[in-house]
């Protein structure tokens, strides 16, 4: 019985380790954020986004998803992308490529111990 538990968790994480991982996706911004940051404080990243995508402060200059089936969507606005700015969108997907396998190595790992 404890195997069978065993097997049903490890089908589990690696049920939810897909959903989180079946794409990754890379959005490039070009624009103006203004913010007060009080102190050491955080700003809440998402609220400013979305706040500067919809009043029109920042604009969409590149957007890459990269599907786990292997399928790659690239949008590059030639408008407003220019070989810098290019070059940190490449080096933000690379980075979250290999973010995901490390990601998904320690997950296979802990899978492994839990089936061991």
């Amino acid at each position: 019985m404890a195997e069978k538990r065993k097997f049903a968790e490890a089908l589990d994480t690696i049920k939810d380790a897909l959903v989180d991982f079946s794409q990754l996706n890379v959005r490039t911004f070009v624009g103006t954020i203004n913010v007060k940051v009080q102190g050491n404080e955080d700003p809440d990243w998402d609220a400013l986004m979305k706040s500067a995508i919809t009043s029109g402060d920042i604009l969409l200059a590149a957007s890459t998803t990269l599907r786990l089936d292997g399928d790659v969507d690239l949008f590059v606005d030639n408008d407003k992308m220019n070989a810098e700015l290019r070059q940190a969108h490449d080096d933000a997907v690379k980075a979250g490529q290999e973010s995901r396998e490390a990601i998904l190595s320690l997950i296979a790992s802990r899978i492994q111990k839990l089936i061991a």
